[in-house]
This record gives structure tokens, sequence and C-alpha cells, in this order.
């Protein structure tokens, strides 16, 4: 029970296991090594067949025992999530090519849904089509952090936070070229009418920092909180008049 309970101290995070069944899934044969998805502790890893793991992590086995829990079984020789989480992380470093294809190809698919949306049936039998914008929440959610992992693993950097904003900058400048010259194109065939509304709607629409960062709220400066006065008259005394001050 020490042994299991030195295991679930390790707990790997979504993305974590995401990027794991992917590597597992593309770089492991089951006649290797299996990742277990079952209690009293997820993620550990039983080891069949060391000698043929050993080129596929590129370290030796024994090494890797002794960098984390394990315990040897009727079966073979069970590691703990650590150890499942190295041996993905190894097996990408030894073979990154198949990993990055899949991580190529599952964005390409990514960028589709988040233009379109995708077709599925609904549970009443009906053809419906998700919302581009909740796909593109859901790449953000679920996709890009196992990406980012699966890329690292696979000895590329992660993205910075400066890359990604020089590179969408870029791509709006050069979408703004793309649309400008097919405004043009529609009111040069005789669609002029839909081709100003358009570009009203994507100069009205457009977002920028200024609308798409949270309002927070803070503390007035003087000059922002109203204030009442009294003014004399000849007469006497005014009513109240409510001001802001500037």
């Amino acid at each position: 029970m020490a042994t299991w309970e030195r295991f679930a101290a390790f707990e790997l995070s979504d993305p974590e296991e995401a990027a794991v069944e992917t590597v597992f899934s593309e770089l492991i044969p089951e006649e290797v090594a299996t990742w277990e998805w079952s209690e009293p502790v997820r993620w550990v890893t039983t080891i069949y067949d060391p000698v043929r793991l050993e080129p596929l992590i590129g370290i030796p086995v024994s090494d890797l025992i002794g960098q984390v829990d394990s315990f040897e079984s009727g079966e073979g020789t069970v590691v703990s999530p650590e150890g499942t989480l190295m041996i993905a992380e190894f097996a990408c470093r030894v073979n990154p090519i198949p990993i990055l294809d899949g991580v190529i190809e599952e964005e390409r698919k990514c960028r589709e849904k988040t233009k379109r949306g995708e077709s599925y049936t609904s549970h009443d039998g009906q053809q419906r089509t998700s919302d581009p914008d909740w796909e593109y929440r859901w790449y953000l959610e679920r996709y890009r952090p196992r990406h980012e992992l699966l890329r690292g693993w696979c000895g590329h950097r992660a993205v910075t936070m400066q890359e990604r904003l020089a590179a969408a900058e870029a791509e709006v400048q050069r979408l703004d070229v793309l649309i400008a010259r097919l405004i043009d194109q529609m009111k040069e065939h005789e669609y002029s009418h839909f081709a100003e509304i358009m570009e009203r709607v994507h100069e009205e629409e457009r977002i920028t920092a200024a609308n798409y960062r949270p309002v927070v709220d803070r503390p007035l400066k003087p000059s922002e909180i109203p204030v009442r006065y009294e003014r004399a008259t000849a007469l006497g005394v005014s009513p109240l008049v409510s001001i802001t001050g500037s």
C-alpha cells in the first residue's frame, strides 16, 4: 500500500494525460509497455519488454527505474505516473517526427473548425453545425496546451507571448490587405452594396486592445467623482446642483 500511496502523490495535469496517451498510441507498442487508467492509481505503466523499450526511449530501463518509484509484478515492472511521463517525453526525443506530424495535422483541422464550425448529427437526428467561436475556445482549452507540451518534448521551444503577439499583428495586416482586395473586386463586379456592408462591418467590429481587455473596477480619480455644490444667487441659495468634476 505504501508504494501505491507514493504513486498517487504524483498527479498528471489534463494536458499531460492527453499528451501521454498520444505518445503511447504512436510510439510505444502495447506488447512493450502500456499505461493503465484504473484504480487504485491512474497512469501507471507496466513495462513488459525492457529490452525493446530501451531503444524507443533512448536510455536503459534501469536508469529510468532508478529515478522513479516502481515495483515488480507478475507481468513486468510497474512504474509510477512520473515514470509514465518520463517514458513519453524520452520517446518524443528519440522519434519526434510522427508526433510533430500529428500536431500539425490536428492544428490544420482545428483551424478549419474555428473558421466554419463542424457539421454533426444532434441527438434528435438533426444536422447541425457547431459555432466557430466555441470551436476556438475548445481549441485553446484542450488542444493548444497538449500541442505545446508535445512540441516541448520533441525539442521545440515553447512559443513566447511576444512571438504570439507579433505573429497575430502580422496576420491581421495580411488579412486586412486580403479583405481590401476582395472588397475592391466586389465593387468592380456590381456587388457594391454588399461590399460596402462588409467593409463597414469589418471596420466597426474590429477587435482592438481597447475593446478586448476587460473593464476592471478601480477607485475613481478625484476628477471623476461627482460633486455637489451650492451657488449663491441674488435671492438666496439655489437648490443643490450635481456636476462631474473635470
